[in-house]
């Protein structure tokens, strides 16, 4: 009874973990200003419906299934639950689905241990809310995961897993292209452990599969990754096709000139693919580099990256991921020595995944944006849940000379809950993602926007906001006439002359004459100086 009740216990401990999460990430979803990427994707795509999002991708820094999804959301009428509640329900899912998976290996307390490592990463936490993909990539990608697991250790399992399986693979690509990094590995850890269980015996014990199933879900799975990647290419041709007809129908030297883009896709539709996939490939969002001196450079770019899952500990966690590295391989080893199949899938999937992402890389020789490994922290969280189980296991047993007994468990997650405290910075929970975005939020503020009827803008970032924060869409940039006008300081500037890419005006272009006898100036402050009609 008494055993019961502390398992019991334990997993309020996640329950309380996650309501406290809740409530912080929701705190954060509306507190803290957008940046011009979330700005960027909410004005062009999310808030014009789902079917627009599908088939539109002017950029390519649009993340295309989230921009659906998001869509969907925005039509409650919430700016910010339509541009982040996408997010922020699969920052609350990750917990989850991270807390099941480990649960699935480690002792339990190891499994919160290891959801509290992977919150408290700085990158994570930056972008769990954010109105961007890369929180519903990790969720993609923790569902896909979830549900290999099922495939290859359930006695009887279901078609519905293969089917989330596929679909987690094709929403994942969807939304990030370069989720093809985690997709890739994972269906090969999948793969080979299938095969390992094909070819040998294992230990019913081990919760493995059969000899002969194991070859049948083999084929299962490679039949699941390929639908995944036919239904992917289908949804990229709706867009290449979308690309291609708008880009031929205004091509003025071309023979679809001025012809509709139905009537266009209907009469050369493959014509419209391939102009559509040309653009595509023409504007990739992270260009190749030089070949000479790229593993040096790839290496510099590793640490950095590690650095940001938590600050300053770049080098402690670089060899941590050698020393996982070599625990892996002999782990992994060990068990098909052993033909003790119960964590074979976890060491596989974990090396696949750490261990294939260099080699992509330098193949490729591309350097992506930190933020597209975001996901790395859950394998970081994972790697370091491991270490800590198998430390707290043998200081308990050979240390302390005790098998039972839970204070060293405790006294770990205590450590660890303080150290995420420390990471997340919850004294410092409104750190904004922009400063601009964020003075130009605070002068509209005193603006008295809602009753106004004449705009004007004078850089992206504001006409992105005016629209995100009143619904109002303005396109127009001329002062003169305008009853409220909004200019960063450097504009105001004559000795500024830097090229300033969201600027629409500077300061010879500015109607200074019109602003000194039909307004005033109505606040300031650090960035920009708010005026309204006199």
């Amino acid at each position: 009874m008494i055993y019961w009740q502390m398992k019991l216990n334990r997993k309020y401990l996640f329950w309380i973990l996650f309501v406290v999460m809740a409530v912080y990430y929701g705190y954060r979803m509306f507190a803290l200003t957008p940046w011009y990427d979330e700005l960027y994707t909410y004005y062009y795509f999310i808030s014009k419906g789902p079917l627009y999002s599908a088939i539109h991708w002017p950029l390519p820094n649009n993340h295309v299934g989230y921009s659906v999804l998001s869509a969907c959301l925005d039509l409650l009428g919430n700016s910010y639950i339509g541009l982040r509640g996408i997010s922020y329900l699969c920052a609350l899912a990750n917990m989850y689905l991270l807390y099941r998976i480990a649960g699935k290996y480690m002792k339990e307390q190891m499994a919160l241990a290891t959801v509290i490592l992977y919150i408290s990463m700085n990158l994570v936490n930056q972008l769990a809310v954010q109105g961007r993909g890369y929180t519903l990539g990790i969720t993609c990608f923790l569902t896909a995961w979830f549900c290999m697991i099922q495939i290859c250790t359930l006695e009887q399992a279901g078609k519905r897993f293969y089917f989330i399986f596929a679909a987690a693979l094709v929403l994942g690509l969807y939304t990030v292209s370069s989720n093809v990094y985690w997709v890739v590995p994972l269906c090969l850890a999948g793969g080979c452990y299938l095969l390992v269980c094909g070819i040998g015996e294992s230990r019913k014990e081990a919760l493995s599969i059969r000899k002969t199933e194991g070859i049948s879900r083999l084929v299962k799975l490679i039949l699941a990754s390929l639908s995944a990647a036919l239904a992917t290419i289908l949804l990229y041709m709706t867009i290449w096709v979308s690309i291609g007809s708008n880009l031929l129908v205004k091509d003025e030297a071309g023979s679809y000139y001025g012809m509709g883009h139905v009537q266009m896709i209907l009469k050369a539709p493959f014509k419209a693919i391939q102009k559509g996939m040309e653009y595509m490939l023409a504007t990739p969002y992270i260009q190749s580099e030089e070949r000479a001196g790229f593993a040096g450079r790839l290496f510099e770019w590793i640490v950095t990256l590690t650095g940001y899952y938590y600050n300053s500990l770049s080098i402690p966690l670089m060899i941590i991921w050698g020393l996982g590295i070599a625990f892996l391989i002999y782990r992994i080893v060990k068990e098909i020595r052993q033909k003790n199949y119960r964590c074979l899938l976890l060491y596989l999937v974990l090396f696949m995944e750490i261990v294939l992402i260099p080699v992509f890389l330098l193949i490729q020789c591309k350097r992506p944006y930190y933020r597209v490994f975001t996901y790395g922290g859950v394998l970081l969280a994972m790697l370091l849940g491991l270490f800590l189980g198998y430390g707290a296991e043998y200081f308990k047993s050979k240390l302390l000379k005790e098998k039972k007994g839970n204070g060293v468990y405790a006294a770990l997650l205590l450590l660890l809950t303080v150290f995420g405290i420390k990471c997340i910075g919850f004294s410092d929970y409104n750190h904004q993602y922009g400063l601009n975005e964020y003075e130009i939020q605070d002068a509209f503020a005193h603006g008295d926007m809602e009753n106004r009827e004449n705009f004007c803008v004078t850089d992206c970032n504001q006409e992105y906001l005016l629209y995100f924060l009143y619904g109002i869409r303005c396109e127009n940039r001329e002062i003169e006439g305008a009853d409220v006008v909004l200019l960063d300081k450097r504009m105001t500037d004559p000795d500024f002359d830097e090229m300033v890419w969201e600027f629409y005006v500077y300061y010879d272009s500015i109607p200074w004459d019109y602003l000194e006898q039909n307004m005033k100036p109505a606040y300031e402050n650090e960035n920009y100086i708010l005026y309204t009609k006199s």
